[in-house]
């Protein structure tokens, strides 16, 4: 079955969990950040049913026939959406948003996925994660990954893949409004602090 039909149920049936959004740049803190709010949120002061996706997880094998190559690095582009296995993360969060109270969205795309970014349905809160390029730089350097980065894979393919996805984020999801956070010098217990709070008045909100 095509995306296009599970956004078709997603649309059709009723949105049990509030869904928040972590998306943006790569190594700006989402992935912590989510994993912080799931074990917080779902604690004993607030009592909550907490799910997450990560669209890391749907990262194709690195001989699916899907994947775009780059001459250029002798590498595969792992900055595009072609890179993931788009179709099976929407089943996911077709499932998973009907099982939970609260449902975490976090990944450097996902607020380009077209057919979700469509919807301004889809998620409750939206937070896209912006860092300068000089940090994000540094903080790429420090990162293990398989297969690792070509010399320049960063410097001329990923910050320019990031620019283009982050122009057409904003264009895509004018509905969704998407709140930038800037991750650069803010601590990531603000960044924490402020999404709670932002969640708790969203739940409050839907419960009246």
């Amino acid at each position: 079955m095509h995306c296009k039909q599970y956004l078709d149920i997603i649309l059709s049936s009723s949105l049990t969990a509030l869904v928040v959004g972590l998306g943006g740049v790569t190594n700006g803190g989402k992935t912590t950040i989510c994993r912080a709010l799931k074990q917080l949120l779902s604690s004993s002061k607030h009592n909550l049913a907490v799910e997450s996706l990560h669209i890391d997880d749907y990262f194709r094998p690195i001989d699916d026939p899907h994947h775009i190559h780059l001459d250029k690095f002798g590498h595969h582009d792992w900055d595009c959406l072609d890179a993931l296995d788009i179709d099976q993360f929407i089943v996911d969060f077709q499932s998973v948003r009907l099982k939970c109270d609260l449902l975490l969205v976090e990944g450097f795309l996902i607020f380009n996925i077209p057919f979700l970014s469509k919807d301004h349905h889809t998620y409750d809160l939206a937070y896209y994660f912006d860092l300068s390029y000089e940090e994000c730089r540094k903080r790429r350097l420090k990162r293990n990954y398989n297969p690792p980065d070509p010399n320049g894979y960063f410097e001329e393919h990923v910050w320019g893949a990031y620019i283009k996805a982050k122009k057409e984020a904003f264009e895509q999801d004018k509905d969704v409004k998407l709140e930038i956070i800037d991750s650069t010098n803010q601590p990531l217990e603000k960044i924490q602090e402020k999404i709670i709070k932002d969640i708790e008045s969203a739940l409050n909100r839907d419960q009246k």
